[in-house]
């Protein structure tokens, strides 16, 4: 069962979706999802308690919305905008011959960078999402034909240099996972690495080759993964951030 209340912070009103459960006991737990706040409190919980542990989550609502504000602009588009990557350009322009949501992409001969052909009503704000998906999409696309030989040769270097042996090395577009070792050492890595800087492409690797030797994530896992990517769980830590294997506007 859902209510909804509203906490005020810094001057600003922000709604909180409560949703009550019979199956909560005691804990009371804040999300956000998709930008929206959702608190998650027992049944028979009090309001007076609901509007106390909101007031004690403030900075964390605070630092929560900082980080949608930097997400927002790094996925906000403009007429004009170029978008560089390691792997592959584009470039966004308005064409008023276009009707939204028609857009048509134009690669440039002998470069590895592309012209998009935008209606103009790509650029209102309701449509920047729409527009991030479908920029994204493309550049991914052209990122893992030309990007995948480095991400393959790159496996197969810190597989050598670490003596492990791996059957095969492919690069593939995933929604989630950031690669996979199979039962029999193939390894897939998720051509969004190619957003990420090269550090951050090792680690996935190693974490892979790591699952050549234990196929879980046991603590003999993770102490075999330190000794082939020092630092590992701060490397992995930092995943948690999508921005990271994300397309950026604005870096």
């Amino acid at each position: 069962m859902f209510s909804h209340m509203i906490t005020e912070l810094d001057g600003q009103k922000i709604p909180v979706a409560v949703r009550r459960s019979k199956q909560r006991r005691r804990t009371v737990q804040l999300q956000c999802n998709s930008g929206n706040f959702v608190l998650n409190v027992p049944a028979d919980y009090p309001e007076p308690l609901i509007q106390k542990f909101l007031e004690q989550r403030r900075d964390w609502i605070r630092r929560v919305q900082q980080k949608m504000h930097k997400q927002k602009e790094l996925r906000t588009i403009r007429p004009d905008e170029v978008i560089v990557t390691e792997f592959y350009s584009l470039r966004v322009v308005v064409d008023e011959k276009l009707i939204y949501p028609k857009f048509r992409a134009v690669r440039e001969p002998g470069k590895k960078s592309s012209v998009f052909h935008l209606a103009p009503e790509f650029f209102l704000p309701e449509n920047q999402l729409k527009l991030f998906a479908n920029l994204e999409k493309y550049l991914l696309a052209q990122m893992a034909k030309s990007g995948a030989d480095s991400l393959i040769e790159r496996t197969r270097t810190l597989a050598m240099q670490h003596k492990i042996e791996i059957k095969e090395v492919t690069v593939k577009v995933q929604k989630s996972r950031l690669g996979y070792c199979t039962y029999d050492n193939r390894i897939m890595i998720n051509a969004r690495m190619l957003f990420s800087p090269p550090a951050l492409r090792d680690y996935v690797i190693c974490h892979e080759l790591a699952h050549t030797r234990h196929k879980n994530h046991s603590k003999q896992f993770w102490a075999y993964l330190e000794k082939l990517y020092p630092g590992a769980k701060a490397a992995d830590k930092k995943l948690r951030d999508s921005s990271l294997y994300s397309m950026r506007v604005n870096p």
